[in-house]
């Protein structure tokens, strides 16, 4: 009975060891052909560069500076989707909430600001847009 639960507690070591673990998250940028990065880079680029009242307003409330629509891109390069991936996780779910695979829209503005949204990401009916600085830290997020 002893080497039949030795043999059975071998076994099942084994094939903890040897199962793969959960597959990692994956953060995949949609291209500025896309209609989600169209819609937000168009809104994006009516904020940084409007300058009646109410784009003002919202500008300041986005904390986004003002600069020309030359200096706003949908970014879909590997590195910063990654980046932009993480720091949005961290904005929208409690701390600890294990890592999901995400597609985002990545606006950059100027040198100093990303707009980040998960098309699939809800609050309610609304997406949830997140603004983050160069160093990906949240400054603000708005439905």
């Amino acid at each position: 009975m002893a080497t039949l639960l030795r043999c059975c507690l071998a076994t099942s070591l084994i094939i903890a060891a040897t199962v793969s673990p959960a597959a990692a998250q994956t953060y995949t940028c949609l291209l500025d052909t896309a209609q989600a990065s169209r819609v937000l880079y168009n809104a994006v680029v009516s904020i940084v560069t409007g300058t009646d009242s109410q784009a003002v307003l919202t500008r300041s409330a986005y904390q986004l500076p003002a600069v020309a629509a030359s200096k706003v891109s949908v970014v879909t390069g590997a590195t910063v989707c990654k980046q932009a991936g993480n720091a949005y996780h961290a904005a929208v779910t409690p701390p600890g909430t294990p890592p999901v695979s995400r597609t985002l829209v990545v606006i950059k503005v100027g040198t100093t600001r990303y707009v980040v949204v998960d098309p699939n990401q809800r609050a309610g009916k609304f997406t949830e847009h997140e603004v983050f600085d160069a160093k990906w830290k949240l400054l603000i997020g708005f439905t």
